[in-house]
């Protein structure tokens, strides 16, 4: 009789994807020698969720954070019924002329075919997440960043309100595997991320943080 008095527990979130992370959440990778070594076998914190809307369309970026402190962004992409995971790294200017030089990564912005651009030099701390060439893959393209996640949220209209405008080029490696992604801000602000493109089951566990 007296259990009507007893507080009542919270029940414990749920999380049985990727997709459903939360800021606060946690997941932890496989350890394979396909990540480098702060990544492999690691379990990495949410620290925001941010939203990439384009015209009929949107994706959600996780930005996870290691025990060290290192950043990596995480997109959930699916195609022909497959689900992967794109774990991406910001590179400085310093970086892209060490790998591509910056006369070979210029031709990106210069030449009006979709270019095709080398690897000259892979740096250690890189190496996993570098292919030895890529192709651009499609014209550049529009879209709006929300720093907000807006998957239960309805979108602003597009190009109406709310985001930042960024143009995107993007470039892929032959088999995928590896990709290139240019973000250029009104302004002229450039930001380059390199990408590694893995099977979402690389994701081995998933732990729910406070999040509601």
């Amino acid at each position: 009789m007296f259990g009507f008095f007893k507080s009542k527990k919270t029940p414990v979130r749920q999380l049985n994807h990727a997709s459903q992370l939360k800021i606060g959440d946690m997941l932890t990778l496989i350890d394979s020698f396909a990540y480098p070594q702060w990544l492999k076998g690691q379990t990495l914190k949410v620290t925001d969720v941010q939203t990439y809307q384009y015209q009929h369309s949107a994706e959600y970026e996780f930005v996870l954070e290691s025990d060290s402190g290192k950043v990596v962004f995480l997109q959930i992409e699916r195609e022909d019924g497959e689900e992967y995971a794109n774990f991406s790294i910001k590179i400085q200017r310093d970086d892209v002329d060490s790998i591509f030089t910056l006369d070979e990564f210029a031709r990106i912005f210069d030449e009006e075919t979709l270019t095709h651009i080398t690897t000259q030099n892979t740096p250690e701390q890189f190496e996993r997440f570098l292919a030895p060439s890529y192709q651009q893959t499609e014209a550049p393209y529009v879209c709006y960043f929300h720093n907000q996640d807006y998957r239960n949220l309805s979108l602003p209209r597009y190009q109406e309100q709310g985001g930042e405008t960024c143009e995107i080029i993007h470039l892929a490696s032959d088999d995928e595997s590896h990709s290139i992604n240019i973000e250029v801000w009104d302004g002229g602000d450039t930001e380059v991320s390199l990408t590694l493109t893995r099977p979402i089951s690389d994701i081995s566990e998933l732990f729910p943080g406070d999040a509601a």
